[in-house]
């Protein structure tokens, strides 16, 4: 355990939500999902998170249902909280009403939006985005707008 107050919060975030969150306390970049995103559309993200220059352990998965259950906006809005990242991601329209819920105001699909200070970029589809080549350029100009 950590003697940083920060980190000891973020650890008790991931033991508390566990099968829902994968990454640690250091990670900067949060990307919420409905489901386990497919590996390739992790990868895009992580090199994404490393272009951008997000840090070593750069993403912290969140996955809204899992064997456990589901969670709900207050939990998004603990684990978003406990954990603190610089900036997050929406990987799907459900993912976007869990954080409109979490932090009650509205956000926009495929746009760049803000919640509580933080950049957050709401997809309606990301997974559908990595598909075509047009598609996985426009997920990466809003990516972009991440930093």
């Amino acid at each position: 355990m950590s003697s940083n107050m920060f980190e000891v919060t973020g650890e008790s975030v991931l033991v508390l939500y566990g099968s829902h969150v994968t990454g640690t306390p250091a990670s900067t970049l949060m990307v919420l999902s409905a489901t386990t995103l497919s590996a390739a559309a992790q990868g895009a993200l992580e090199k994404s998170a490393t272009s951008l220059e997000f840090g070593n352990a750069p993403l912290v998965l969140v996955v809204a249902e899992a064997d456990e259950g589901k969670l709900g906006a207050e939990d998004v809005r603990t684990i978003v909280e406990g954990l603190d990242p610089v900036a997050l991601v929406a990987a799907d329209a459900l993912s976007a009403e869990l954080l409109s819920a979490a932090y009650r105001m509205p956000v926009a699909l495929d746009a760049s939006n803000r919640l509580l200070g933080r950049t957050a970029v709401i997809f309606e589809d990301f997974e559908g985005m990595m598909d075509t080549p047009e598609g996985k350029q426009r997920a990466w100009a809003l990516l972009k707008k991440l930093r």
